[in-house]
């Protein structure tokens, strides 16, 4: 195990890893750029699989209840709102919540979530979660990295460590320090996000939802719904939040000039995002007028009763490469990968880098052999949520060539037992 870590990025994928190395003794400090000391989450919901799930198990000493299983998936077809269900599980949260009690763990932040951190296991190292850090630099000595960074006011600072972590996202500083090799690509559609409170729909609509993630295709179009909990941790009936988001072709829709639509109400423009609160009214309202007559009951109210939706470009991002700086610095999660949101698997990504390096720093795996299987795992999941996002969004012909280069990779890795690198 590293003595030191620094971990840049304070989200999901960076508490992560800080959590699980201290409790296996190792001192880490996160750096995270965002001001506030605790971060804001949009009321984002997120699902999550085995490997969450499992790292909870070994290393959350909350006792908070984390998620809700949705007892199936409902697949609604343009008006038809029963189209098919399946027996699949999704485990079901918003990403305060897990944030929440990922910092409890990592630095004893108290919260709604979690009134009462849980104290420090024997053998825990010594964490440490710094707001306001832009880091700036890296660099390897003699004896490990130092990192450089910017406080909120302009002023210097460095922190030197046996190993840093890269865990900040998709426009990730620290892999452009290492000039990480990378394809980087926007979609051609966005994600607009909302939530509404469950008590402020009708009763057959809170019903629609209750206990399912629910996707509804249409047109090349489609929308996902779910129920999450607020940020205070609340799961009861009644309090909670019908989360949705609705993926739109960008040249399907009014505001089809990507720059009008990422101007917000102060006339700022966003490189990515327009947060919750700032989106013009008009620009939603001329979404709705123009789409609204399309979408079925459920959905309609959900959207008609929301007042603060937020807009995402959708973009992706595969590296070929995990370490760098001879094994001095590592990329995780979606500074390694970002998917097209599909599937649901960032949080899941990120928990799997995680159990993995556990196997590294065992001595029951090299450091090569987890950033092969990776980078692997990285490529096969950003090709399928391309094609997936393709599929349902894009058209015929954009489909079947992706779709056949999927295909071509999946018989190069069969034939020679290597994956192809992009």
């Amino acid at each position: 195990m590293p003595k030191s870590v620094i971990i840049v990025g304070g989200s999901i994928a960076g508490l992560l890893h800080g959590v699980y190395l201290k409790r296996h003794g190792t001192d880490v400090t996160i750096l995270e750029q965002d001001p506030h000391a605790i971060r804001s989450s949009h009321n984002a919901g997120i699902c999550f699989g085995p490997s969450v799930q499992e790292f909870l198990r070994l290393y959350d000493d909350t006792g908070s209840q984390s998620c809700q299983p949705g007892v199936v998936i409902r697949l609604a077809y343009r008006q038809n709102l029963y189209w098919r269900e399946t027996g699949i599980v999704r485990h079901l949260t918003s990403w305060g919540v897990l944030y929440r009690i990922l910092r409890a763990n990592f630095d004893g932040l108290p919260s709604e979530a979690v009134a009462a951190p849980p104290a420090a296991r024997p053998g825990d190292g010594v964490c440490k979660y710094l707001s306001g850090k832009k880091v700036m630099s890296v660099h390897k000595t003699l004896d490990g990295v130092v990192v450089g960074f910017l406080g909120e006011c302009g002023e210097e600072g460095s922190s030197a460590a046996d190993l840093v972590i890269g865990a900040d996202g998709l426009h990730s500083s620290i892999r452009t320090l290492v000039n990480a090799p990378m394809v980087k690509e926007y979609s051609g559609y966005v994600s607009w996000r909302g939530t509404v409170y469950e008590s402020d729909v009708s009763p057959e609509t809170a019903r629609y939802f209750q206990d399912r993630a629910v996707l509804s295709f249409l047109k090349r179009t489609y929308i996902v719904c779910y129920i999450i909990p607020l940020d205070t941790g609340s799961f009861s009936p009644g309090t909670r939040l019908i989360n949705w988001v609705w993926y739109c072709n960008l040249p399907d829709i009014p505001e089809n000039n990507l720059t009008e639509l990422l101007t917000d109400s102060n006339g700022h423009t966003h490189t990515n995002t327009v947060p919750s609160g700032l989106v013009r009214s008009e620009v939603w309202q001329a979404h709705l007028a123009h789409m609204l007559p399309l979408i079925p009951g459920p959905f309609a109210e959900l959207f008609a009763k929301t007042d603060r939706p937020f807009v995402t470009m959708v973009n992706d991002a595969l590296c070929s490469k995990a370490t760098f700086l001879d094994g001095r610095v590592l990329l995780v999660g979606d500074a390694l990968a970002t998917f097209r949101p599909h599937f649901a698997l960032a949080t899941e990504q990120a928990a799997r880098h995680c159990l993995g390096l556990g196997k590294v720093w065992r001595g029951e795996m090299a450091l090569q052999q987890w950033e092969k299987e990776a980078v692997d795992h990285a490529t096969e999941v950003w090709l399928r949520s391309r094609v997936m996002g393709v599929g349902l969004l894009r058209g015929w012909v954009e489909f079947l060539l992706l779709a056949w280069k999927y295909v071509v990779f999946l018989f190069a890795r069969f034939k020679t037992g290597v994956w192809p690198r992009y």
